[in-house]
């Protein structure tokens, strides 16, 4: 997997109960729909909260986004 750290666009959904879900992201002119989240989890660096979601994309392509609770921004993290 590749580093990126790049802003991107993601349609979510948030839930009533606190749970946060992302259906697809754009990335390079190119709408990647999300298939199955496989892995959710929260990390916390130099008091930045951020939640991670490893997800899979055609069945082999991996990627991993990271959402800011504070700032509200989405980022792709790996590729």
């Amino acid at each position: 997997m590749k580093i990126l750290n790049e802003p991107i666009k993601v349609m979510a959904v948030f839930y009533t109960d606190g749970r946060i879900e992302p259906v697809k992201f754009r990335f390079e002119d190119k709408v990647v729909k999300i298939e199955k989240i496989m892995k959710t989890y929260e990390e916390s660096i130099v008091g930045n909260t951020r939640m991670v979601f490893v997800c899979l994309h055609n069945g082999k392509d991996i990627f991993e986004l990271k959402y800011e609770l504070d700032s509200k921004l989405w980022f792709l993290f790996k590729k």
